[in-house]
């Protein structure tokens, strides 16, 4: 099924033909964004008698369509049709949209049409009839972002279409996918609902849409939402009150009564600090608290602990501490706590998680077995850019690859794919948010040779050029390597930047925060969850450590619009900068798949790096030591002269360093 196609609408005898036509032309035409709808999505006080003997089709830039399927009945369907109509001006004027739009008698004409179903219906012809003119499209897209709930803010967004790029993708409509649609309104007879998707996919925010719809249609329900990070869960309640005054909810937030907002863990002195802690309480079991020695314990520990405890009560004397858990960066926890949120709950548990968040993923197909919502679109990079990050983080235009992927595990991340024997091709769908990209060809995803400070300086005065608007804070500034002088680095900038053009630095390692109208300038710490217009990458060089390609591919995907990667070292540049000219000019990843030796030879390696990595890099050295038998007074040097190597530091890459330590070892 198209992933931009939903169908709020149950088959019966009178819709069943017309709808199944309309869902072979969304499987022919998979770039087309088309609503089936009856009446409007999250107003839940609007229906219709009629409605069996209606469709409405949405399609951006295209008129609202309402479609009589009862050709006999034409009295009761004009009724449906201005009721519906007068009802999207009432929630137009809810959301500040009348004011910009008008009343219904100003728009009913030129932005919706009826027609009545006949033999010779064909969507496509319906479509073509209906395309809207240009200067009315966005008013069109905000009536249809209404109708399905994806709400933008219409005075920042503005009717007036954007002239500078920057303005065009910032001042984007935004409309839920079909994926995105059905998590939020599909109801599913069970008790564990999960998301899965990519970085940049709207995950959160969807959480966000799916607790308003159960604060709202529910009155004396308990909710937790709760996620691993104490950061994100501050950011979380910080981001609720606004997010419902956006939304218009008119029920006040009864905190730690119906709604709690917090980490997993929490603090034993505050029930409310933490779903566990809370838990603790409610079913008066023991608290574990943090302890590293003797022993270490660990998020599986106490929630197995928990489980059983609460296994133990007697069914008559059980109860439920919530009606519902929402989970945020599910990757963070061991299975047995949504074991133990479903326990604890008494409807339903909404797990949201990352497919791909670290590029060297090993089981990619394991996680989204069982998964109800799959999310492979990602609306916060130019699909370009990802194809090109996903491309050197993995090596897939070099000769060895770092990583490579089973087919299922391509399609759910995004990629569909086609061979000529070993020679792959992976393509992405194009994104609505960066269509002005392809019509004025302007290209996304840059690399250079590094050359200089007033090289990177030329680049954001061509930005500046290019975009009128663009702030200092829509740009930030990313050093990949993390040697000492990478602070000195940032101070060089800093004062280039502030003498050339007149700006404030924002340095990120001192403020750890965004700063408006100040630009960002980063090493590869303080970049999380953090996303910019404009994103320049600077790096020595292009190393094949498993951590640093992650990095890379992480710091290039900060960007919405363009990314630049300024390389100091070229001698891997060539094979990148080909690799990427075939993703700009065919829209697709050229590449060779590796034999089935090299790819159980990339996977075994890959799960001996993460392996490894679980120990810190200073007991993978003093392991290494061991086993070459070095000798204790030389293992200080040793480690000092591997930590000051930009390719052996952090880089767990046991032959490599093997081979320094036997090669160094008479000289320390």
């Amino acid at each position: 099924m198209n992933n931009l196609f939903y169908n709020n609408i149950e088959k019966n005898e009178l819709n069943n033909n017309i709808i199944s036509k309309i869902e072979e032309y969304v499987n022919d035409n998979p770039t087309e964004q088309i609503y089936l709808i009856t009446a409007p999505l999250g107003e839940n006080k609007y229906n219709y008698s009629y409605e069996k003997n209606a469709i409405v089709i949405l399609s951006p830039k295209h008129r609202i369509i309402f479609l009589n399927l009862n050709n006999s009945n034409k009295d009761d369907f004009e009724e449906y049709y201005e009721d519906f109509v007068e009802d999207l001006g009432s929630i137009s004027d809810k959301f500040n949209y009348k004011k910009h739009i008008g009343r219904p008698r100003k728009w009913q004409n030129e932005l919706t049409t009826t027609d009545t179903l006949n033999d010779d219906f064909n969507i496509k012809f319906l479509l073509v009839e209906n395309r809207i003119e240009k200067d009315l499209e966005r008013n069109v897209d905000f009536l249809i972002s209404l109708l399905v709930g994806s709400i933008n803010d219409i005075e920042e967004k503005g009717l007036n279409n954007p002239e500078s790029l920057l303005e065009k993708v910032k001042k984007n409509i935004i409309l839920f996918d079909g994926e995105q649609t059905r998590f939020i309104y599909q109801k599913l007879n069970q008790k564990r609902i999960s998301i899965q998707g990519l970085s940049g996919t709207g995950k959160t925010e969807l959480l966000l849409h799916k607790l308003k719809e159960i604060y709202t249609s529910e009155e004396e329900s308990k909710t937790f939402f709760t996620c691993h990070n104490i950061t994100l869960a501050n950011t979380l309640k910080s981001r609720i009150p606004s997010f419902f005054n956006f939304m218009k909810v008119d029920k006040q937030i009864q905190w730690n009564e119906q709604l709690w907002v917090d980490r997993a863990w929490g603090s034993q002195r505050d029930k409310n600090s933490g779903l566990y802690t809370y838990i603790c309480h409610f079913y008066n079991i023991p608290f574990i608290r943090f302890q590293k020695y003797p022993k270490e314990v660990t998020y599986e520990m106490i929630f197995k602990s928990a489980l059983a405890k609460i296994n133990l009560i007697d069914e008559n004397d059980f109860k439920c501490a919530f009606d519902y858990v929402l989970i945020d960066e599910r990757q963070d926890f061991p299975d047995v706590f949504f074991e133990l949120c479903e326990k604890i709950t008494r409807k339903q548990v909404y797990i949201a998680g990352d497919i791909f968040q670290d590029i060297f993923d090993h089981d990619i197909e394991q996680r989204v077995v069982d998964v109800d919502f799959v999310l492979n679109k990602c609306y916060r990079t130019d699909p370009k850019i990802l194809m090109f990050a996903h491309s050197i983080g993995m090596g897939l235009f070099e000769e060895k690859k770092l990583n490579w992927l089973k087919d299922s595990e391509w399609k759910v991340s995004g990629y569909k794919i086609e061979r000529k024997g070993r020679e792959t091709f992976l393509s992405r769908d194009a994104v609505r948010r960066f269509e002005e990209l392809e019509t004025e060809n302007i290209s996304s995803m840059n690399i250079e040779k590094l050359e200089g400070f007033t090289q990177i300086i030329n680049i954001i005065k061509r930005i500046k050029d290019s975009n009128p608007t663009v702030k200092p804070d829509d740009i930030a500034i990313i050093i990949l390597d993390t040697h000492k002088s990478t602070f000195d680095t940032i101070n060089k900038l800093e004062f280039q930047i502030a003498e050339q053009l007149n700006w404030k630095v924002n340095k990120s390692h001192e403020s750890k925060r965004k700063i408006e109208d100040t630009l960002f300038i980063s090493n590869k710490n303080n970049v999380k969850g953090l996303e910019f217009p404009f994103v320049i990458c600077i790096t020595a060089k292009i190393l094949d450590t498993y951590s640093y390609r992650n990095t890379l591919y992480t710091m290039l995907t900060r960007s919405f619009l363009q990314s630049f990667l300024l390389v100091k070292d070229d001698s891997n540049l060539e094979v990148q900068k080909k690799g990427l000219e075939i993703i700009q000019i065919e829209n697709y990843i050229q590449t060779i798949e590796p034999t089935e030796e090299e790819k159980k030879e990339i996977k075994k390696t890959i799960i001996k790096v993460q392996e490894e990595n679980n120990m810190s890099f200073k007991e993978f050295l003093l392991q290494m030591f061991d086993e070459c038998k070095v000798d204790r007074k030389k293992r200080k040097n040793l480690e000092n002269m591997i930590r000051s190597n930009d390719v052996l530091k952090e880089s767990f890459d046991k032959e490599k360093i093997e081979n320094f330590i036997r090669t160094n070892e008479e000289f320390c």
